[in-house]
Protein backbone atom coordinates (compact mmCIF):
# COMPACT_ATOMS: atom_id res chain seq x y z
CA UNK A 1 0.00 0.00 0.00
CA UNK A 2 2.55 2.46 0.86
CA UNK A 3 4.80 1.42 -2.56
CA UNK A 4 1.60 2.58 -4.37
CA UNK A 5 1.26 5.44 -2.58
CA UNK A 6 4.70 6.21 -3.57
CA UNK A 7 4.32 5.88 -7.20
CA UNK A 8 1.24 8.31 -6.83
CA UNK A 9 3.33 10.88 -5.24
CA UNK A 10 6.30 10.73 -7.90
CA UNK A 11 4.42 9.74 -11.08
CA UNK A 12 7.41 11.06 -13.06
CA UNK A 13 10.60 10.93 -13.17
CA UNK A 14 12.94 13.53 -11.73
CA UNK A 15 16.85 14.74 -12.34
CA UNK A 16 17.26 16.11 -9.24
CA UNK A 17 16.66 12.50 -7.39
CA UNK A 18 17.91 10.35 -10.25
CA UNK A 19 21.37 12.13 -10.24
CA UNK A 20 21.14 10.69 -6.51
CA UNK A 21 21.73 7.53 -7.98
CA UNK A 22 24.27 8.51 -10.03
CA UNK A 23 26.17 9.91 -7.41
CA UNK A 24 25.93 6.92 -5.37
CA UNK A 25 26.98 4.65 -8.84
CA UNK A 26 30.12 7.48 -8.55
CA UNK A 27 30.98 6.33 -5.32
CA UNK A 28 30.57 2.36 -5.70
CA UNK A 29 32.95 2.55 -8.52
CA UNK A 30 36.09 4.20 -6.31
CA UNK A 31 36.28 0.35 -4.97
CA UNK A 32 36.55 -1.14 -8.71
CA UNK A 33 37.31 1.23 -10.72
CA UNK A 34 39.12 -1.90 -12.94
CA UNK A 35 36.19 -2.63 -13.89
CA UNK A 36 35.60 0.96 -15.09
CA UNK A 37 38.63 1.30 -16.89
CA UNK A 38 38.70 -2.29 -18.66
CA UNK A 39 35.26 -1.88 -20.91
CA UNK A 40 37.08 1.34 -22.64
CA UNK A 41 39.67 -1.23 -23.65
CA UNK A 42 38.21 -3.75 -25.97
CA UNK A 43 37.16 -1.63 -28.80
CA UNK A 44 41.11 0.22 -28.45
CA UNK A 45 42.01 -3.46 -28.91
CA UNK A 46 39.34 -4.23 -32.00
CA UNK A 47 41.32 -0.94 -33.59
CA UNK A 48 44.64 -1.97 -33.50
CA UNK A 49 44.32 -5.62 -34.19
CA UNK A 50 41.68 -5.83 -37.35
CA UNK A 51 41.82 -2.23 -37.93
CA UNK A 52 45.95 -2.05 -38.63
CA UNK A 53 46.01 -5.61 -38.93
CA UNK A 54 43.60 -6.91 -41.32
CA UNK A 55 44.11 -3.18 -42.77
CA UNK A 56 47.35 -4.05 -44.17
CA UNK A 57 45.54 -6.64 -46.47
CA UNK A 58 42.15 -4.76 -47.02
CA UNK A 59 44.02 -1.38 -47.24
CA UNK A 60 40.85 0.87 -48.75
CA UNK A 61 36.89 0.24 -48.83
CA UNK A 62 34.42 1.58 -50.19
CA UNK A 63 32.17 4.34 -48.82
CA UNK A 64 29.68 7.32 -50.12
CA UNK A 65 31.12 6.81 -53.00
CA UNK A 66 35.18 6.90 -52.30
CA UNK A 67 37.71 4.87 -51.49
CA UNK A 68 38.90 5.23 -47.53
CA UNK A 69 41.32 3.25 -45.70
CA UNK A 70 39.39 0.39 -43.86
CA UNK A 71 41.18 1.91 -40.06
CA UNK A 72 39.40 5.32 -41.15
CA UNK A 73 36.49 3.05 -41.93
CA UNK A 74 36.20 1.06 -38.83
CA UNK A 75 36.89 3.60 -36.29
CA UNK A 76 33.84 4.91 -35.86
CA UNK A 77 32.44 1.57 -35.53
CA UNK A 78 34.46 1.01 -32.25
CA UNK A 79 33.33 4.41 -31.28
CA UNK A 80 29.93 3.20 -31.41
CA UNK A 81 30.96 -0.20 -29.90
CA UNK A 82 32.42 1.99 -26.57
CA UNK A 83 28.55 3.19 -26.14
CA UNK A 84 26.78 -0.05 -26.43
CA UNK A 85 30.10 -1.36 -23.34
CA UNK A 86 29.09 1.67 -21.32
CA UNK A 87 25.13 0.84 -21.88
CA UNK A 88 25.66 -2.96 -21.40
CA UNK A 89 27.82 -2.69 -18.10
CA UNK A 90 25.74 -0.04 -16.69
CA UNK A 91 22.60 -0.65 -18.32
CA UNK A 92 22.14 -4.12 -17.98
CA UNK A 93 24.71 -6.43 -16.24
CA UNK A 94 24.88 -4.02 -13.19
CA UNK A 95 21.35 -3.15 -12.70
CA UNK A 96 20.18 -6.65 -13.28
CA UNK A 97 22.40 -7.89 -9.93
CA UNK A 98 20.98 -4.87 -8.01
CA UNK A 99 17.70 -6.33 -8.98
CA UNK A 100 17.53 -9.98 -8.67
CA UNK A 101 20.64 -10.45 -6.51
CA UNK A 102 21.50 -7.72 -4.40
CA UNK A 103 18.12 -6.29 -3.64
CA UNK A 104 19.57 -2.80 -3.86
CA UNK A 105 16.59 -1.30 -5.77
CA UNK A 106 14.18 -2.47 -2.66
CA UNK A 107 16.44 -0.56 -0.53
CA UNK A 108 16.18 2.66 -2.75
CA UNK A 109 12.60 2.44 -2.40
CA UNK A 110 11.96 2.87 1.03
CA UNK A 111 13.67 6.65 0.42
CA UNK A 112 11.41 9.71 -1.72
CA UNK A 113 13.24 8.02 -5.12
CA UNK A 114 10.47 6.05 -7.15
CA UNK A 115 10.83 3.58 -10.02
CA UNK A 116 11.57 5.52 -12.66
CA UNK A 117 13.97 7.90 -10.92
CA UNK A 118 15.87 4.28 -10.24
CA UNK A 119 15.56 3.97 -13.70
CA UNK A 120 16.24 6.99 -15.22
CA UNK A 121 19.48 6.79 -12.65
CA UNK A 122 20.65 3.82 -14.09
CA UNK A 123 20.40 5.21 -17.77
CA UNK A 124 22.24 8.70 -17.00
CA UNK A 125 25.38 6.62 -15.20
CA UNK A 126 25.04 4.19 -18.29
CA UNK A 127 25.36 7.23 -20.47
CA UNK A 128 27.97 8.92 -18.43
CA UNK A 129 30.12 6.19 -18.54
CA UNK A 130 29.87 5.75 -22.42
CA UNK A 131 30.26 9.07 -22.89
CA UNK A 132 33.91 8.64 -21.20
CA UNK A 133 34.79 5.40 -23.32
CA UNK A 134 33.92 7.57 -26.39
CA UNK A 135 35.79 10.66 -25.70
CA UNK A 136 38.50 8.26 -25.24
CA UNK A 137 38.44 7.25 -27.84
CA UNK A 138 37.85 10.26 -29.86
CA UNK A 139 41.12 10.91 -28.52
CA UNK A 140 42.83 7.72 -29.82
CA UNK A 141 41.24 8.33 -33.04
CA UNK A 142 42.80 12.08 -33.33
CA UNK A 143 46.24 10.74 -32.30
CA UNK A 144 46.10 8.05 -34.82
CA UNK A 145 44.75 10.42 -37.45
CA UNK A 146 41.62 8.57 -38.14
CA UNK A 147 39.24 11.56 -37.99
CA UNK A 148 39.42 13.15 -41.40
CA UNK A 149 36.80 16.44 -40.98
CA UNK A 150 36.06 19.09 -38.50
CA UNK A 151 32.69 17.33 -38.47
CA UNK A 152 34.28 15.34 -36.06
CA UNK A 153 33.81 18.04 -33.40
CA UNK A 154 30.41 16.54 -33.60
CA UNK A 155 31.13 13.20 -32.93
CA UNK A 156 31.04 13.84 -29.09
CA UNK A 157 27.38 14.65 -28.74
CA UNK A 158 26.37 11.73 -31.28
CA UNK A 159 27.82 9.59 -28.57
CA UNK A 160 25.77 10.80 -26.10
CA UNK A 161 22.74 10.81 -28.01
CA UNK A 162 24.23 6.88 -29.21
CA UNK A 163 24.94 6.04 -25.10
CA UNK A 164 21.37 7.20 -24.19
CA UNK A 165 19.69 5.15 -27.15
CA UNK A 166 21.88 2.32 -26.23
CA UNK A 167 21.20 2.76 -22.41
CA UNK A 168 17.63 2.88 -22.86
CA UNK A 169 17.24 -0.40 -25.04
CA UNK A 170 19.91 -2.46 -21.92
CA UNK A 171 17.11 -1.33 -19.72
CA UNK A 172 14.69 -3.17 -21.15
CA UNK A 173 16.93 -6.13 -21.03
CA UNK A 174 17.46 -6.02 -17.44
CA UNK A 175 13.57 -5.58 -17.11
CA UNK A 176 12.76 -8.97 -19.12
CA UNK A 177 15.89 -11.11 -17.68
CA UNK A 178 15.35 -12.75 -14.62
CA UNK A 179 17.46 -15.38 -14.62
CA UNK A 180 21.73 -15.16 -14.22
CA UNK A 181 21.62 -18.20 -17.04
CA UNK A 182 19.38 -15.97 -19.42
CA UNK A 183 22.93 -13.46 -19.87
CA UNK A 184 24.85 -15.70 -21.72
CA UNK A 185 21.60 -15.94 -24.03
CA UNK A 186 21.26 -12.30 -24.58
CA UNK A 187 24.77 -11.54 -24.85
CA UNK A 188 24.79 -14.53 -27.74
CA UNK A 189 21.97 -14.19 -29.74
CA UNK A 190 21.53 -10.61 -29.12
CA UNK A 191 24.53 -8.49 -28.40
CA UNK A 192 27.57 -10.19 -30.02
CA UNK A 193 25.10 -10.37 -33.04
CA UNK A 194 24.30 -6.74 -33.06
CA UNK A 195 28.50 -5.86 -32.40
CA UNK A 196 29.29 -8.26 -35.14
CA UNK A 197 27.13 -7.32 -37.82
CA UNK A 198 25.81 -3.86 -37.62
CA UNK A 199 28.46 -2.26 -40.30
CA UNK A 200 30.62 -2.02 -37.39
CA UNK A 201 33.28 -3.80 -39.46
CA UNK A 202 32.56 -3.61 -42.82
CA UNK A 203 29.81 -2.13 -45.34
CA UNK A 204 26.12 -2.89 -45.02
CA UNK A 205 26.05 -3.06 -49.11
CA UNK A 206 28.16 -5.82 -49.06
CA UNK A 207 25.37 -8.11 -47.18
CA UNK A 208 22.77 -10.02 -49.44
CA UNK A 209 20.29 -6.88 -50.41
CA UNK A 210 17.64 -9.24 -48.48
CA UNK A 211 19.98 -8.87 -44.93
CA UNK A 212 20.38 -5.00 -45.34
CA UNK A 213 16.99 -3.94 -44.16
CA UNK A 214 17.27 -6.09 -41.05
CA UNK A 215 20.96 -4.40 -40.42
CA UNK A 216 19.73 -0.88 -40.81
CA UNK A 217 16.82 -1.54 -38.65
CA UNK A 218 19.36 -2.42 -35.45
CA UNK A 219 20.19 0.43 -33.26
CA UNK A 220 23.89 0.14 -33.42
CA UNK A 221 23.34 0.56 -37.03
CA UNK A 222 22.39 4.12 -37.07
CA UNK A 223 25.23 5.11 -34.20
CA UNK A 224 28.05 3.90 -36.43
CA UNK A 225 26.55 4.98 -39.41
CA UNK A 226 26.45 8.92 -37.96
CA UNK A 227 29.41 8.77 -36.15
CA UNK A 228 30.78 7.30 -39.63
CA UNK A 229 29.40 10.28 -41.26
CA UNK A 230 31.08 12.79 -38.95
CA UNK A 231 34.24 11.42 -38.55
CA UNK A 232 35.12 11.33 -42.39
CA UNK A 233 32.88 14.30 -43.49
CA UNK A 234 30.30 12.91 -45.72
CA UNK A 235 27.48 14.61 -44.45
CA UNK A 236 24.23 14.33 -45.82
CA UNK A 237 20.85 15.40 -45.11
CA UNK A 238 19.80 11.57 -44.32
CA UNK A 239 22.04 11.83 -41.34
CA UNK A 240 18.76 13.30 -40.04
CA UNK A 241 17.33 9.53 -40.25
CA UNK A 242 20.16 8.32 -38.13
CA UNK A 243 19.65 10.77 -35.36
CA UNK A 244 15.76 10.21 -35.85
CA UNK A 245 16.26 6.59 -34.67
CA UNK A 246 18.53 7.55 -31.55
CA UNK A 247 15.91 10.30 -30.63
CA UNK A 248 12.98 7.51 -31.22
CA UNK A 249 14.54 4.90 -29.85
CA UNK A 250 15.42 6.76 -26.82
CA UNK A 251 12.20 8.14 -26.06
CA UNK A 252 10.08 4.97 -26.69
CA UNK A 253 12.57 2.45 -24.78
CA UNK A 254 12.40 4.69 -21.68
CA UNK A 255 8.76 4.17 -21.55
CA UNK A 256 9.14 0.51 -21.66
CA UNK A 257 12.00 0.48 -19.54
CA UNK A 258 10.03 2.74 -16.58
CA UNK A 259 6.77 0.04 -17.08
CA UNK A 260 9.11 -2.98 -16.74
CA UNK A 261 10.91 -2.10 -14.44
CA UNK A 262 7.80 -1.42 -12.41
CA UNK A 263 6.18 -4.42 -12.92
CA UNK A 264 9.50 -6.39 -11.54
CA UNK A 265 9.56 -4.09 -8.04
CA UNK A 266 6.02 -4.11 -7.61
CA UNK A 267 4.90 -7.13 -7.92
Amino acid sequence: MGLQAGLQVYPRPSLRRSTKLVRRNMLAYKHYWIAFVSGFFEPVFYLAAVGFGVGRFVETVPYEGAEIPYAVFLAPGMLAASSLNGALFDGFFSPFFKLNWMKTYEGIMTTPMNIPDIAVGEMLWAVIRGTIYGSGFLIVMLVLGLIRSPWGLLALPAVVLSGAALAAGAMILTGLTRQISSIEKVMTLAVFPLFLFSGTFFPVSLYPGYLQPVVQATPLYHSASLLRALTTGQVHPDILWHVGYLIAMFLVATGIAMRLMRRRLVS
